[in-house]
């Protein structure tokens, strides 16, 4: 009798885990209003462009005639998981992350409350992980894969990983290109300067400011003045996420997840 007592407390506190883990949490504290279901139920659902750009932003650039897809409304809350980078430590990789955070929580209420999860373990399940790389300054600056499967009329919408790609120092940077690392470390004082720490974070925060817009459901903007301008600007310590850029997300989360802009 004591086993199965055991047994069903142990279920009982693994079920009310899960449940904290996945439930939905629309309309609770802190978190949007649940959505009535036909704002959830769009795929299928034409509307007109004519109708819905002119107050849109720059969302109808890349969405028009194909399906606009989203997070549901009814999740409540994004839960993003930031760790710290592994190729950095001490002072340096907490400054790394922190920027990462403040560049991803530029999106916070809209429409999300967005929480940041920086435990090395945790029961709760998350939305979104950052994922840290270094490359070089000729590569992406970040990534962002959002992925949307179609379960009947609802889309189920998620994220593979959002990267943000730190550059090396010049030393590294021949490292990763092949070059001997006691040639490479003799070749310091005849390198030019790298970035600058603070130029550093400058970058790390409005690449994450604008992977975490792709991660939103958000394609490019046409303007450098917004954030989702698809070249990295190359003073990046001006760059902010935009009246417009809110206004473009804004728009999208009015529309029913899935309908199509004609």
């Amino acid at each position: 009798m004591k086993v199965l007592i055991w047994l069903a407390c142990i279920g009982g506190i693994a079920y009310g885990a899960y449940r904290y883990a996945v439930s939905p949490a629309c309309g609770a504290r802190d978190a949007v209003a649940c959505p009535p279901a036909e704002l959830e139920e769009g795929f299928g659902v034409v509307l007109k462009a004519s109708e819905i750009c002119p107050s849109a932003g720059y969302l109808c650039l890349d969405l028009r005639n194909q399906p606009a897809f989203r997070w549901p409304l009814d999740k409540g809350r994004l839960r993003v998981r930031v760790l710290l980078p592994e190729f950095a430590s001490g002072e340096e990789a907490e400054a790394l992350r922190q920027a990462a955070i403040e560049g991803i929580r530029a999106w916070d209420g809209h429409p999300f409350p967005i929480v940041i999860d920086t435990a090395k373990f945790t029961v709760r399940m998350w939305d979104i992980r950052v994922v840290w790389t270094q490359g070089l300054f000729n590569e992406a600056a970040g990534l962002a894969r959002p992925g949307a499967e179609v379960q009947g009329k609802r889309v189920k919408f998620s994220m593979s990983g959002l990267a943000i790609v730190v550059p090396p120092s010049p030393v590294q940077a021949l490292i990763a290109q092949g070059m001997p690392q006691e040639i490479a470390m003799s070749l310091q004082d005849k390198l030019p300067p790298g970035d600058s720490p603070a130029a550093t974070l400058a970058r790390v925060r409005a690449v994450a400011t604008h992977e975490m817009g792709h991660a939103l459901g958000l394609m490019h903007s046409d303007s450098e003045n917004d954030i989702m301008f698809p070249v990295l600007a190359k003073d990046p310590s001006r760059l902010r996420a935009s009246a417009r850029d809110f206004r473009s997300v804004d728009a999208l989360y009015t529309l029913p997840n899935g309908a199509t802009l004609q």
